[in-house]
């Protein structure tokens, strides 16, 4: 089963939505995400990036009230050096939503401590960050599915 045709799964609170493929929506739940939760969203993102087709995400971050924990930077960080490289190929962009200024504060500490080869910009709502993934989706020369278009046209 190729990553287009898998539906939407829920596991630990994560939501990842594969039907606009390829653009990738992943939403945090609203509660802090259980370090066995965390290690599930690093195998989902590691699955996404081997598939070795170029991708775009929607991180959907705005549920969250509290930053990942310590340990799970540095989770992030061990990832960064094993499938970073990788990620950089294929991995084109990630619009990180976030509502509170502590969770943008826990992302910049992450790509401070080690930075990443994948550009990513933080947004207040998906139709903030339309225009900015039309734009990489663009300059990669991908088509932005129907599904695409309604994702990025019909969620805040």
């Amino acid at each position: 089963m190729s990553i287009a045709a898998k539906p939407m799964t829920h596991q630990f609170g994560l939501i990842f939505d594969e039907t606009a493929w390829p653009l990738l929506y992943v939403r945090f739940p609203s509660k802090p995400l259980s370090d066995e939760g965390f290690e599930y969203f690093i195998e989902r993102y590691t699955a996404a990036v081997e598939l070795r087709v170029p991708f775009a995400t929607i991180l959907d971050s705005r549920g969250l009230t509290t930053a990942i924990t310590a340990h799970q930077r540095k989770r992030l960080t061990e990832w960064f050096d094993v499938t970073g490289e990788l990620a950089g190929q294929y991995h084109f962009g990630i619009a990180v939503l976030m509502g509170h200024a502590i969770i943008r504060g826990a992302l910049k500490a992450v790509t401070w401590i080690k930075p990443i080869p994948v550009p990513i910009e933080p947004f207040g709502s998906i139709a903030d960050a339309a225009p900015w993934l039309r734009k990489i989706f663009a300059e990669q020369r991908i088509a932005i599915t129907p599904a695409g278009e309604a994702l990025l046209a019909g969620r805040g």
